[in-house]
């Protein structure tokens, strides 16, 4: 069960910071930790022999702040982990652990304070991951019903373009059969112009090896010679 809840939580951390969730105008390039309802941090610091370090954020009135860690080397790896209100009082303090989780809805809204204590042992250093998240329920439904708008306004978009792109596809088919046409009515031009050139061309030779025959022929028929058979004049 644990395991889920954190699961959720990180879940939830993610979209709220893959959203671009602002607050007071500010803007995704610049983006306001300290005057946000909902952010995260995750690092990991070097806590020193003896030592106690401390980190501060600041958290909106009715968020959950959570606060996840494990201590990745150092001695028997366990550290003593304390959460702070704004009043001061102590949220939860766990002590001697290797790894755990705080969890708790803000009642009042100002700058949580949260120590890794490792002052118990004195002669071993701690490296400590550390996951921060802080959010609104409110903002986080707020936000998934954006999301869900979004997300409508980007499938009827998408729907749109599935549209133009079919429409653009008709008109490219209709394209290439014109273009298909084209081409065919040119080769067939093409075709036909060589047909009746040369037809032409065969008819205008008969025409003029029949016109010669003719005036041959007619020139054969009325030609009279100025002598007889016997070389004599004609009378």
């Amino acid at each position: 069960m644990a395991t889920l809840f954190l699961l959720i939580t990180r879940v939830l951390a993610g979209w709220i910071l893959s959203g671009g969730l602002t607050v007071s105008g500010t803007a995704d390039g610049d983006f306001d930790y300290d005057a946000l309802p909902g952010t995260q941090h995750e690092f990991k610091v070097q806590v020193n022999a003896g030592r106690e370090e401390c980190f501060a954020q600041k958290v909106a009135l009715g968020a959950v702040f959570h606060v996840q860690y494990e201590v990745l080397r150092g001695g028997d790896r366990a550290i003593d982990m304390v959460v702070i209100d704004p009043s001061p009082n102590v949220v939860q303090y766990e002590s001697a652990k290797t790894e755990g989780y705080i969890t708790h809805k803000a009642t009042t809204e100002g700058y949580y304070k949260v120590c890794i204590d490792n002052t118990p042992y004195r002669f071993t250093g701690k490296l400590v991951y550390i996951y921060i998240v802080t959010y609104v329920i409110e903002e986080w439904a707020q936000y998934m019903e954006e999301i869900q708008s979004v997300s409508l306004t980007a499938q009827n978009f998408s729907r749109s373009l599935v549209e133009v792109q079919t429409s653009i596809d008709a008109v490219r088919f209709h394209q290439s059969e014109s273009r298909m046409h084209v081409v065919r009515d040119w080769y067939l031009a093409t075709g036909n112009n060589n047909h009746i050139m040369y037809w032409s061309i065969f008819q205008i030779g008969v025409i003029l090896v029949t016109s010669f025959f003719q005036v041959f022929c007619l020139r054969r028929l009325f030609r009279t010679t100025a002598v007889t058979p016997s070389s004599k004049p004609r009378a």
